[in-house]
């Protein structure tokens, strides 16, 4: 919506091949202006939002590469994302303008183009990482970060809005613009997918938690291994009919396997058996 207002009011006549930038006009006070500020606004703080959650993200690799080590690997995208907004407010490279005005324009377009791709790609990281921490049993959960991971990357590489409202031909933004709605696609789904499998994980070990106390009073008969058996054959079976029924409500599969639910009854039917040692 900000580019197609901007591109309205100020679109030329006739459209020809033009070197550099043709920044638009923007009101004080005017609809444009206020989007303008709003969308920079914004644009820091989701940068700075996702760099603070990535960090407490991969902190557990301070230990392996070093507390001085980690920060400065980590701080280089924001650095780099920082430096175009110092560059401009405190005139950094005001000397370099005069003098070389080419050089600088390549080398701003630079610090602009690049410092979002940078960030995406740290971002896509840290969720590839924790996919790859995810267990193997947990195929569905490791696939929805999977694609997390790669939204991100793409998100953060096409959100370049100002690209599109500088340069209106030829349209070398227009490309990459056109994945914004793909990529906030893949991200919505990658991380609510995988919240809603997590959910349903936890909800069916509750179900298995609960029916296995119930009848825990079977153990207390003759046949121990046989009870169990017959514990763990019926848990099973209602957990794989709840499992169906929360698939079918959501559309999302859980990722718990039939192997995650014995394990985890065992480790029920061993904490009852514990319990009642104790009374």
């Amino acid at each position: 919506f900000f580019v197609d207002l901007i591109l309205y009011n100020n679109l030329p006549q006739q459209i020809v091949p033009h070197l550099g930038e043709n920044i638009p006009f923007l009101a004080p006070g005017s609809i444009e202006a206020i989007l303008n500020s709003a969308y920079d606004i914004l644009s820091v703080l989701s940068f700075m939002i996702m760099w603070g959650a990535t960090s407490l993200l991969l902190r557990r690799y301070t230990q392996r590469l070093g507390r001085v080590k980690y920060w400065i690997i980590l701080s280089i995208p924001l650095a780099f994302f920082v430096s175009q907004f110092l560059a401009i407010s405190l005139n950094l490279f005001a000397p370099l303008l005069t003098s070389q005005a080419l050089f600088y324009g390549v080398f701003l377009t630079l610090i602009f183009t690049f410092s979002k791709p940078a960030g995406g790609i740290l971002f896509g990281i840290a969720f590839w990482i924790v996919a790859r921490n995810v267990r193997r049993s947990s195929s569905i959960v490791r696939d929805y970060m999977i694609i997390s991971a790669y939204g991100l990357v793409l998100l953060f590489t096409s959100s370049q809005a100002s690209v599109l409202a500088t340069g209106p031909y030829p349209p070398f933004g227009l490309a990459t613009a056109s994945f914004i709605g793909l990529s906030s696609y893949l991200v919505l789904v990658g991380i609510y997918s995988s919240a809603i499998s997590l959910a349903e994980d936890s909800k069916l070990r509750q179900s298995i938690r609960s029916i296995a106390i119930k009848e825990s009073r079977l153990l207390d008969s003759i046949g121990m291994a046989q009870m169990e058996q017959q514990i763990q054959k019926k848990v099973i079976e209602f957990t794989k009919q709840n499992q169906a029924r929360m698939a079918e409500e959501s559309g999302i599969q859980s990722s718990l396997t039939e192997e995650d639910m014995k394990a985890y009854l065992e480790q029920v039917i061993r904490e009852v058996k514990k319990d009642h040692q104790q009374q």
